[in-house]
This record gives structure tokens, C-alpha cells and sequence, in this order.
């Protein structure tokens, strides 16, 4: 039987990964100044990982970059919560709607292997992979939709209040039958319900979020 070969991640990786973490704990405090050598220094690495990672952060909104002060910690704030999540449970809905009536075979099967995935992930109890699965899986949804317009604003939306700060501990269970009834109506080519099983779940998202915000931890 051949052996599957597991890729190892590499420092940047590990660097971003460490340092994502830290935000999602609040042991880097939104608002807070990043220095790279200072971040290098408790990382235990040299400078060039640590300066991809912040790249890779800086690309999914994680971080900022603002004049006179550099790099620091992205604030999630209520409001600007409340206005993102407005627009997704717009946007998304639309594109689960277009997805049942455009979905190929092809397209239902990565959508199926998305789900099958973060299911395994959330058996597991894999917090710190759920929320890239989850994303993935959104991701696969949206891809079949026909609509890289549509897909382009719901991207930036997601970076809005990024799914990379946000822990889905606690609910990742009511998620995953959320995303069932979803594929369920993706399945059957019902666009309405699609729709609608979307929107009551981007709506339970937003409800979440916003109540961890207002206690001053971000959470999607």
C-alpha cells in the first residue's frame, strides 16, 4: 500500500498560523502595533517568514497597515460588523440561489467534498482547521453560482470581519446542519430554498458575532 505523503508547513506557515492564533486570542489586541523584530524575537525565527506571515495576515484583513504607526491588529468593531453582515445576507443568498441553477455535477461534487471534509474537521474537534474548511466550503458554493462579480464583493465582504479571526467554538455543530440543509437544496436545484437556508445562516452568524463583539472578542 503506498504511503500518503503529508507536506510539512513551512516557517511561514507556522509563523502565520501562531500569529493568527494570537489575534483570535486577544494575546495581540486589535489596535496593537506589530514590530517585526519584536514578533521574530517571540516567534523564536528570522526575520523572513515572520515578514511573509504578516503578509498573509495583512491579506485576509487580519491586519492593517496605517501611516505613521505600521502594521497593527485589525479592529473588528461592532459597526463595521453589522454593515458587512447586512450586505452578506444579501449577497450570499444570491449566490447559493444562482448556484442550485447553475451547479454542474462536477461542481456538486466539490461542493460535497468541501462539506465532507469540514464534517470530518468538526467531528474531530479541529477548531483550529474549522474555520478555513467552513470558508472552503462557502468558497465552492459561490464558485458554481456563475458569478465572479458576485464572488469578487462577497470576498471582500469576508474580509470585512475575516472568517480567519473568528471562532466557530460553540456552534460549530448548528453550523454543520446549517450547511446540510444547504447542500441538501443545492442538491435538489432548489434555488429558493438554497436561498433561504443561507440567509438563516448567515443571519445566525451575524447574531453570534455581533454579541462576542459587543464583549469585545471577535468571533464569525
Amino acid at each position: 500500500m503506498p504511503i500518503e505523503r503529508v507536506e510539512a508547513p513551512t516557517k511561514s506557515e507556522v509563523a502565520y498560523a501562531a500569529l493568527r492564533d494570537a489575534i483570535r486570542s486577544g494575546e495581540l489586541a486589535p489596535g496593537e502595533r506589530l514590530l517585526l523584530q519584536d514578533l521574530a524575537g517571540r516567534l523564536g525565527m528570522s526575520l523572513t517568514p515572520v515578514r511573509d506571515a504578516l503578509r498573509m495576515l495583512a491579506a485576509h484583513g487580519l491586519i492593517e497597515q496605517r501611516a505613521n504607526h505600521g502594521a497593527v491588529v485589525a479592529e473588528f468593531t461592532p459597526e463595521r460588523a453589522e454593515e458587512v453582515y447586512r450586505l452578506r445576507t444579501v449577497l450570499e443568498p444570491m449566490a447559493a440561489e444562482l448556484a442550485a441553477r447553475n451547479a454542474t455535477g462536477e461542481r456538486l461534487a466539490e461542493m460535497e467534498a468541501a462539506l465532507e471534509v469540514l464534517d470530518r474537521a468538526v467531528d474531530d474537534g479541529r477548531e483550529n482547521d474549522i474555520a478555513d474548511l467552513n470558508a472552503r466550503f462557502h468558497r465552492a458554493i459561490y464558485s458554481a453560482s456563475g458569478s465572479p462579480y458576485l464572488q469578487e464583493f462577497i470576498d471582500r465582504l469576508w474580509n470585512g470581519v475575516p472568517y480567519q479571526a473568528i471562532s466557530l467554538a460553540g456552534r460549530a455543530r448548528d453550523s454543520s446542519r446549517q450547511h446540510h440543509a444547504i447542500m441538501d437544496a443545492l442538491r435538489a436545484g432548489d434555488a429558493p430554498a438554497a436561498a433561504e437556508a443561507m440567509r438563516a445562516h448567515i443571519a445566525e452568524a451575524a447574531e453570534r458575532t455581533l454579541s462576542q463583539l459587543r464583549r469585545g472578542t471577535p468571533e464569525n
